[in-house]
């Protein structure tokens, strides 16, 4: 979700080091790991950063990258949505840190006028289609769209 210094902040189930701790058991059985960030719960840049490091110290190759969409009802509920520079900026330090990883547009793309197209052109090179745990997504068809448009293949 973030960095170890801002986790506290928006989990009190379990720690930094239990999540760590998971992946880490996941790995020793052989599964493949999924993991990343949203980005827009109030933390800084340099915890974005510090998370990207230890998901490369951790060997994640699969990294979704959500924008928190602020709901009403939710401790959230005020935060700004992000900018589509900082989320650009974001998906740009991923890449640069994590360059052989799948740096994957997922929740809160709806939020910008493009979609997420941009994100593609600062490194994003996979995406997770369809509806997210609270809000609505992209098609199938959409995203097959948009991939072609940008010249990528699917």
């Amino acid at each position: 979700e973030t960095s170890r210094r801002f986790f506290p902040n928006i989990c009190s189930t379990h720690t930094y080091d239990d999540k760590i701790n998971t992946i880490n058991l996941a790995k020793k059985a052989g599964l493949e790991i999924c993991s990343g960030g949203i980005f827009g719960l109030g933390e800084n840049f340099e915890d974005r950063i510090d998370m990207f490091f230890d998901i490369y110290n951790l060997g994640i190759k699969s990294v979704p990258i959500n924008v928190l969409n602020p709901i009403k009802g939710t401790p959230f509920e005020n935060n700004k949505i992000l900018s589509q520079e900082e989320i650009n900026k974001t998906v740009a330090t991923a890449r640069f840190i994590l360059p052989d990883a799948f740096i994957r547009l997922a929740g809160g793309r709806l939020l910008f006028k493009d979609k997420g197209v941009s994100m593609f052109s600062s490194g994003a090179n996979a995406t997770i289609t369809g509806d997210m745990l609270t809000t609505s997504g992209t098609s199938i068809d959409e995203d097959f769209n948009t991939i072609k448009k940008l010249g990528f293949e699917k």
